[in-house]
């Protein structure tokens, strides 16, 4: 047959070559250059696909740099930094923190204030009576105007009483003097360098006390006496509510010891002297950089120091610089000496080390601690104290005002409530403008202008009805329809009466806080029990049987006790309970939440409350189910996220408003110069003006008056301490849950003074953003995947983090949250640090107990389990519940045996003989309020649950 061919199939296909695509070059030289990433090529047309050229896109990146500056430029003045509201340009003071961390504390600090100020031009307040020192280098221009606050002064006074000790109130002072700071400066004292480190501090290692070289290590431990036990803790403190920025200063006192040197010295030695002592000063300086950097990070490592002259020496520079020269050769600590001759011949001055630091100063970036920087909230710092006129009450008019610039991102609203802190909440009458120390006068004003009354010069006006109520607690009047509820929708409430007589109608009594579930337990009961009533109905005699009361053996386990009982019980009893506490905490370790019922109780009475779930996570547990008394009074959110966030974006809103006004008056200013015209144009109609009503520009300098400030807490203000008042948001002054993020201090030592561990419902003192106050709150696992969080009977230690559930004033997020505690000795112990999380009253905490047991037969699956239950009625109350043992079974209680409480089970796979039977119970835990006993404006003692100060 004649041969025949068929193409195969799969026939080869060479791939063709890429004539269609342009070449790489051709690409690039199409392109032009580079472009942006988000401007697609491959899209057409002018606004997406347009190729710029290079000369555009030069231009574009120029127009971005000016944006982005003028942008800086703009944050800086609604922050205060420059306010030009009317004609008067008002510079806003930097406020500097003169804090020291050495043993000498008001002496360090004072010496180094006057000494600063001795260099300015202008100065606003006596050093001797004042609280506050304004000053001005006029060197520096705009940014030369600087207010020098010190520890000891700023609010030291408003600490000053029996209960608080002399450490505490420095603490308590700088945290207050930390948080309106833009910069703080830690003082260290360089003549504590000559003493010798007989005790060294615990904690103050810098790099951990670990070292390569000997040298190092030797000079470490030379130089860890310079931080006092007390700048110590003021340290931790304000690093964990937020440090403003840092700057450490190194104080030398030239002349100190200098005799006594020149008289071991010779003349052959003084080389190898100046030597040494140059040496000495590095090596103090390298600590100081590393102890910053350790401390404050990088970017707070900045070192500096200042060399103070004795008053002979300032006396022999006025006098005669030539004298002084020849006499302070041989002063060690003497900074011209240090410095190089050409650099002191450029006319540095008599004091180049304070010129230098001064201009770092005022030409650093400052900012106060990032969540008062960031938060949308103004706040006012009092110029002066009363003596001075920086605030002055009005007993007649209870009125309380306040004389200070506003600061702040934000205006300051009249309509909003203001809090001052350690002093109360109050509202605010008006907003009066006054003259500003710092104002520098542009134009020429009439004279009709400068004549004003104090009426003329009010510059906003509180609507008592947009005000919100100042009461913290819920008052809801059911008969109006009220209700204690925020952000809820009300139309899910109309059918409450409905369901009200369908429970009615059905007639079944349930006792309180049992569920469908738990209804089920109530067919294992007899009949005739004697709970029912002669008719084997029950009635409500079970509900109320379980509703009652308990004792306090059914609440409490033995052990525990309560601070307020400490007044009653001798110091015998004292070391006895603690002592028990401690053999408690140490048993929650080994075994967590087991609990032993005694052979003479019953385990259905002391744990009636108490119910079990099939699975801890995913059982439905209802959050508004058999509430205490206390929720009553406080507020409920439906989303608290939500609700922060309507608040944040109504600031926003009001933000931008003032910078689109500010931009406006920049505008009008401007063209006012070039026309020269005296009389400002006609503003156009601005959209914004009802958002901005009842708002004060930031940067303003006002008086603040407030009204309803009672004798009681206008007797909390010291004349010689400062005040501040900070606005509050919306929401913040009403009581709900609030829940914070803690973990331990790691310096907390539980065992100080014999003090016991912490335990929830302890009384603790929280101190939450700009507010204080003291609570018993509950500790709890911070559970992401669950609705419900697993309740600690003690203070997780060991640095984990944990969830702290408090009855408080609501606050927004971020926020800095410290914890205190008193100890028996009356010192204030600083034990947990964190921040908020939120205000949720429908946050389940959820105490566990677990009983035991253990088989004492077993077969396959069947095991006899005894010592869980004492007598045969608790075994058929528990018996509906679910065992689980400790090597992962599941089981029931299927019988009970005896009259022993021995009990026989069911589980889902053989057991073990030496595995452990576990019945775990479930009850929901509330916090508790910490009354507080004030004595009103009559004498008497009044109770309050809640004092915020």
């Amino acid at each position: 047959m004649p041969h025949s061919h068929r193409a195969s199939s799969l026939k080869q296909t060479n791939k063709s070559h890429k004539s269609s695509k342009a070449s790489k070059r051709s690409i690039n030289r199409s392109q032009g250059g580079k472009i942006q990433n988000r401007v697609s090529i491959k899209k057409k047309g002018v606004a997406n696909g347009s190729i710029k050229s290079k000369a555009d896109r030069l231009h574009i990146a120029k127009q971005r740099r000016d944006a982005s500056r003028d942008k800086l430029w703009q944050q800086k003045r609604v922050q205060g930094r420059l306010n030009v509201r009317n004609a008067d340009t008002v510079i806003v003071p930097r406020i500097v923190g003169i804090v020291s961390l050495s043993e000498q504390e008001a002496d360090l600090e004072k010496c180094v204030q006057d000494f600063l100020v001795e260099a300015a031009d202008t100065t606003s307040g006596k050093l001797d009576e004042s609280s506050s020192v304004t000053v001005t280098y006029a060197k520096y221009k705009k940014e030369g105007h600087v207010t020098y606050l010190t520890n000891s002064t700023a609010f030291r006074a408003m600490y000053k009483n029996d209960d608080i000790n002399d450490d505490d109130a420095s603490v308590l002072a700088a945290l207050d003097l930390s948080r309106i700071c833009d910069t703080v400066i830690f003082l260290i004292d360089g003549r504590d360098a000559e003493k010798t480190n007989d005790v060294p501090i615990s904690g103050m290692n810098v790099g951990g006390g670990i070292s390569t070289t000997s040298s190092s290590t030797t000079a470490q431990q030379d130089y860890d006496h310079l931080i006092s036990s007390r700048g110590d803790r003021i340290l931790s403190t304000i690093k964990a509510q937020g440090l403003p920025t840092p700057v450490t200063l190194l104080v030398n006192f030239e002349g100190e010891g200098d005799d006594d040197t020149m008289s071991m010295t010779s003349y052959q030695s003084v080389k190898s002297v100046r030597r040494s002592a140059i040496k000495k000063k590095l090596d103090l300086k390298k600590y100081l950089t590393r102890f910053a950097t350790t401390e404050f990070g990088e970017g707070g490592s900045k070192v500096m120091e200042i060399d103070i002259p004795s008053i002979d020496d300032t006396k022999d520079e006025m006098n005669d610089d030539d004298d002084d020269d020849a006499n302070n050769v041989l002063i060690v600590g003497k900074s011209k000496k240090i410095l190089p001759q050409s650099f002191l011949n450029q006319g540095t001055g008599a004091f180049p080390t304070r010129d230098a630091f001064i201009r770092a100063l005022c030409t650093m970036n400052a900012c106060p601690p990032k969540w008062v920087a960031d938060m949308p909230r103004a706040f006012i710092v009092s110029n002066n104290n009363r003596h001075h006129d920086g605030h002055t009450y009005d007993e007649m008019t209870q009125e309380l005002k306040i004389t200070g610039f506003i600061r702040g991102k934000v205006p300051f609203d009249v309509n909003s409530i203001v809090h001052v802190p350690n002093v109360g909440t109050f509202g605010v009458k008006n907003i009066l403008k006054m003259e500003s120390p710092t104002t520098q006068k542009r134009f020429v004003k009439s004279t009709d202008d400068t004549i004003a009354d104090e009426t003329s010069n009010i510059l906003a006006t509180c609507d008592i009805e947009r005000r919100e109520p100042l009461d913290m607690f819920a008052n809801p009047d059911a008969l109006e329809g009220e209700q204690n509820l925020i952000g809820f929708d009300d139309q899910n409430y109309n059918d409450d009466e409905g369901m009200d007589d369908k429970n009615e109608n059905e007639g079944f009594a349930r006792p309180a806080g049992w569920n469908d579930y738990q209804s089920a337990w109530l067919d294992a009961i007899k009949d005739d029990d004697d709970m029912l009533s002669e008719d084997g109905i029950d009635h409500g005699e079970l509900a109320a049987e379980f509703n009652k009361k308990k004792t306090d053996a059914t609440v409490i386990t033995r052990g525990d006790m309560d601070e307020e009982d400490d007044k009653f019980i001798s110091e015998e009893e004292r070391r006895t309970l603690i002592e028990q506490r401690k053999r408690d905490k140490q048993e929650d370790l080994d075994f967590p939440d087991e609990v032993q019922v005694d052979e003479d109780e019953n385990a259905r009475d002391r744990f009636a409350r108490y119910r079990s779930l099939k699975s801890f996570r995913k059982s439905y547990w209802d959050p508004k189910e058999n509430l205490p008394d206390t929720y009553a009074s406080i507020f409920h959110f439906s989303s608290f996220r939500a609700t922060q966030g309507d608040v944040m974006a109504d600031m926003k809103d009001i933000m931008q408003a003032a910078e689109a006004k500010f931009n406006q008056l920049l505008e009008n200013d401007k063209k006012k110069k070039d026309t020269n015209d005296d009389v400002m144009g006609e503003e156009s109609e601005d959209s914004n003006e009802d958002i901005l009503e009842g708002c004060v520009t930031s940067g303003t300098y006002v008086t603040l008056v407030l009204e309803g400030v009672s004798p009681l807490a206008a007797s909390r203000i010291n004349p010689s301490s400062l005040l501040t008042a900070v606005s509050l948001l919306p929401h913040e002054n009403k009581v709900s849950v609030v829940h914070m993020g803690l973990c331990e201090n790691t310096q907390c030592d539980e065992n100080e003074a014999g003090d016991m561990p912490i335990k929830s419902k302890d009384v603790i003192i929280f101190r939450c953003g700009w507010r204080t106050w003291q609570a018993r709150p509950v500790f709890s696992q911070n559970n992401l995947n669950c609705d419900k969080h697993k309740f600690e009977r003690f203070m997780p230690t060991g640095g984990s983090f944990f969830a702290c559930s408090a009855l408080g004033p609501v606050t927004y997020t971020p926020c800095p949250v410290l914890a205190f505690r008193r100890t028996r000795s009356g010192k204030t112990q600083f034990v947990a640090l964190g921040s908020v999380i939120g205000a949720d009253a429908d946050r389940i905490v959820i105490k566990r107990i677990v009983l035991t047991g253990y088989p004492t037969r077993v077969h396959k699956r069947h095991a006899t389990v005894k010592y869980m239950f004492y007598n045969p009625d608790d075994v058929k109350w528990f018996k509906p519940a679910e065992l689980v043992t400790k090597h992962g079974l599941r089981g029931n209680i299927t019988d009970s045996v005896g009259d022993h409480g021995t009990m026989k089970c069911l589980f889902n796979a053989p057991i073990k003989q030496h595995d452990t039977v576990c019945l775990h119970l479930y009850k929901r835990i509330y916090p508790k309020f910490a009354p507080v006993e004030i004595i009103n404006s009559t004498g008497e003692k009044v109770t309050e649950n809640l004092l915020v100060l």
